[in-house]
């Protein structure tokens, strides 16, 4: 048995991809594995968004979709006592048309979750208008880290893909509750603790 001890750290690094910062004027930049601090990239490689549609906390996100399907992954510091719960902001890409965006998400080595989909109405708005929150709670802990990948796996596959941002791991500690041991007392034990008690309530009534 143990209770839960809930932390609000935000246990990703550059989970609203604020670096590395292209300049102001820029609406995005192509990358490709090494570009982006502190997650992997795989597939097709991804666009980190600037100026070109406004994100959904801070001033920049991802498009997980560069000339075709990408992908973002970063190894999360866990136990395996701990519950985890992910949340993330998504929205779409609509410069290819506003037809569906789908994404999936891999925890450590759990069932995939999703797909995840988003079918734009035309750029999202700043802030949690126009993008859409999914959180996922009671994520079970890896002893040394669990992996999170985002993948983007719109088909057919184009340069606008599903948009990113705010991505956000919390823990939950279990701390176990220390047992202790039932006092139970051996019956003669008890009759002579009961004995001694009577014969003192006895010599003071005299």
């Amino acid at each position: 048995a143990g209770i839960g001890v809930a932390s609000a750290a935000n246990l990703v690094r550059n989970g609203g991809f604020e670096e590395p910062r292209p300049g102001e004027n820029t609406g995005f930049a192509g990358c490709t594995d090494g570009v982006l601090p502190d997650w992997a990239i795989g597939g097709d490689g991804i666009d980190q968004i600037r100026t070109f549609r406004a994100s959904s906390q801070g001033s920049q996100s991802l498009d997980l979709s560069r000339i075709g399907t990408g992908s973002i992954s970063q190894l999360i510091p866990t136990t395996g006592s701990g519950s985890y719960t992910l949340s993330f902001d998504m929205a779409g890409d609509p410069s290819c048309g506003l037809t569906e965006r789908l994404l999936m998400v891999q925890w450590g080595d759990q069932i995939p979750y999703g797909p995840y989909s988003f079918i734009p109405a035309g750029y999202p708005s700043a802030g949690p208008g126009g993008w859409q929150k999914v959180t996922l709670a009671d994520l079970p802990g890896t002893a040394g880290g669990t992996g999170l990948v985002f993948e983007d796996v719109t088909s057919p596959s184009s340069a606008c893909g599903v948009a990113l941002d705010n991505v956000i791991v919390t823990s939950q500690e279990f701390v176990p509750i220390p047992e202790f041991p039932d006092l139970v007392l051996p019956i003669g034990l008890l009759m002579g603790i009961l004995g001694t008690v009577s014969s003192v309530r006895s010599t003071r009534e005299q």
